[in-house]
């Protein structure tokens, strides 16, 4: 017999936090948003500016041991003309742009385990009408949980498709498959600057990323994005979030920020999270005065040089899958879902069929 409980608030986030960690220790495939300390900071920005309460709803064993969490924001969405009661899967504070995924024990994903927990909750929670999860990906514990329930769900491509990422572990060269002409592309960057005034640096350490944030913020604002209002240092929420990543990853090198100066000017910045051995392009800006020399790409390519020699790595990735870094040949794709789970009742049967027309003249228009 399993056991619910629901955890609101970075408060009540923070009270699962050494269950949650031991059971993010025992999954064999992790990403960011397995980690408590992503939600930590969600839920930190989210009340900070009056944007609702993060909730998890955490599932226990017969034992009282952790077994999953779903991060989750509950509200009213609008899917055509029909407005729906949803708990829906938490990515990040603009809940948009980044994959994501539910936290589960292995060798649970792998059993009915999930369908109990939604069966659970159709009988005991009143207040939702569909449980969505938006943005996972093919090889997530949620999709490999959902191949072992017999729920029925409507499962539809995600409108940004899939995630592109460039392997460069250990005997991978993630410069040898780039193609003739982008590598020439990058020599003549190169050649648009004076070398010697070109330098790199990296911040680590909760101090150092600290230090080199308004520089960040100030070359990431200094393009379109500044224009458009949607950097960081236009944006408070993100700028919040920001701190929040710098203040629960920063302590364990789980977060960086890179600079590219010319002379004294910075001209290029990173802004990455880096966990489980995966560098995550978070945020990335160039100072769009030197646009010639593509500082954007130089960045990266002092990333992926400076990584064949320390290894820190095996994975880069922006989680999606912008035009601009197809040219750096990414050599696996991860397809992205939205998967809507009713209630499994004859109401639920019925929303499901009225919904489904909609999604599908949605996917076709979109």
């Amino acid at each position: 017999m399993i056991t619910v409980k629901s955890f609101v608030g970075e408060a009540g986030i923070r009270t699962l936090a050494p269950a949650w960690r031991a059971l993010t220790a025992r999954l064999t495939l992790r990403r960011h948003f397995h980690h408590i300390e992503w939600y930590l900071a969600l839920a930190h920005t989210l009340e900070r500016h009056n944007l609702g309460q993060l909730q998890c709803i955490a599932v226990f064993s017969d034992g009282g041991e952790l077994a999953a969490v779903l991060p989750c924001r509950a509200g009213r969405t609008q899917i055509g003309p029909v407005e729906i009661k949803e708990i829906r899967l938490a990515s990040d504070h603009i809940d948009a742009s980044t994959a994501r995924d539910f936290i589960i024990a292995p060798n649970l994903a792998v059993t009915n385990f999930f369908e109990g927990f939604v069966r659970y909750m159709a009988e005991h929670d009143s207040s939702w009408d569909v449980i969505q999860l938006p943005g996972i990906l093919e090889d997530s514990l949620a999709v490999t949980a959902l191949k072992h329930t017999e729920l029925s769900i409507l499962q539809t491509p995600s409108n940004w498709g899939r995630i592109a990422l460039v392997s460069c572990g250990s005997g991978i060269d993630p410069f040898a498959c780039l193609s003739k002409g982008f590598r020439q592309n990058l020599r003549t960057s190169h050649h648009k600057l004076d070398p010697t005034k070109v330098t790199f640096e990296i911040a680590r350490t909760e101090s150092g990323l600290a230090k080199l944030l308004p520089e960040f913020l100030k070359v990431e604002s200094s393009g379109w994005k500044g224009t458009l209002e949607t950097s960081a240092a236009k944006d408070p929420v993100t700028n919040t979030f920001l701190l929040q990543l710098i203040y629960h990853f920063g302590p364990t090198g789980g977060c960086e920020i890179r600079l590219m100066r010319y002379g004294d000017q910075p001209i290029a910045a990173l802004f990455g999270i880096t966990t489980d051995r995966i560098w995550y392009i978070f945020r990335i800006g160039y100072d769009e005065t030197h646009h010639r020399a593509s500082p954007g790409h130089l960045i990266i390519e002092n990333l992926l040089r400076q990584n064949v020699a320390d290894k820190l790595f095996t994975t880069l990735t922006p989680y999606n899958a912008p035009p601009w870094f197809q040219a750096w040949k990414p050599n696996q794709t991860l397809q992205i879902f939205n998967v809507y789970i009713f209630r499994q009742s004859s109401q639920g049967m019925e929303l499901a069929q009225r919904i489904l027309p909609i999604l599908q003249s949605q996917r076709q228009a979109g």
